[in-house]
């Protein structure tokens, strides 16, 4: 370090090592130059080995978080600040009232990155998980706590469900790229694959659950608009070679 007076700048010299150090570059797992997209799981045989693979290695909990993923459509930090009392009722029972036309079992989710409200509703599937994972019964079920807990306290990190997520998808083999939206997506794609004719599902009405400003936005963010375009060059293929004895 060199000697410093008034009027002169204070010159420091770093250690090699440090100045190796510090010149790396962070990790960064989004490669320059391509689009980074995360994606749905579209058959349920993945779904189920993801929910295996989940039970078999990790806690309960991120088997219920990965369950609920999917079946609401919620952003992660969305469905990870889920606390007790908004999934179960007073008595300990799970808000779910099979009367579809009493909408009091609704669960409001504050959209932090809309700024907006929305309200979503549990399943047979959602209550059939939640009664999975807290076997036993009681008005202990309807408090404060999150939950997903963490050890270190507070609710699971999104960085944290991502990395388990990414980590069961590599074990069952998905070969496309899965992270927290992938339960978002999931939901959104299998409910305009498979309940659009039997809900009379239009895709505005997904359009206002994701918050999108556009049903364009919807099908794009879920995928669709990129099959539907494999299917336009798929579809209308002219062929020639395989149509003409050519010679090579």
């Amino acid at each position: 370090m060199a000697q410093s007076t008034e009027g002169t700048i204070l010159q420091i010299t770093l250690h090699p090592e440090i100045e190796k150090l510090l010149s790396k570059k962070k990790p960064n797992n989004c490669k320059t130059g391509e689009r980074q997209t995360v994606y749905p799981i579209k058959t349920h045989k993945d779904i189920i080995a993801m929910a295996n693979w989940l039970y078999e290695h990790k806690d309960n909990k991120y088997v219920l978080a990965f369950t609920l993923g999917i079946n609401l459509g919620l952003r992660a930090n969305e469905l990870l600040d889920l606390k007790m009392n908004q999934v179960f009722s007073p008595d300990g029972s799970v808000r779910l009232i099979e009367d579809e036309e009493d909408t009091s079992d609704g669960i409001d989710i504050y959209q932090s990155k809309t700024k907006k409200h929305r309200t979503v509703f549990l399943n047979a599937a959602c209550k059939d998980a939640l009664e999975w994972a807290f076997p036993i019964k009681g008005a202990y079920l309807h408090s404060e706590g999150y939950l997903f807990p963490s050890r270190e306290g507070g609710a699971i990190q999104v960085g944290t469900f991502r990395k388990v997520l990414k980590e069961a998808a590599a074990a069952c083999g998905l070969k496309q790229n899965i992270g927290t939206h992938t339960c978002r997506k999931t939901w959104g794609w299998h409910q305009y694959k498979y309940n659009s004719e039997k809900a009379n599902l239009d895709i505005t009405m997904l359009q206002r659950a994701f918050g999108h400003s556009s049903p364009e936005v919807t099908l794009r963010y879920l995928g669709i608009t990129d099959e539907e375009d494999k299917a336009l060059y798929k579809n209308m293929c002219i062929n020639i070679v395989s149509d003409h004895d050519f010679v090579g």
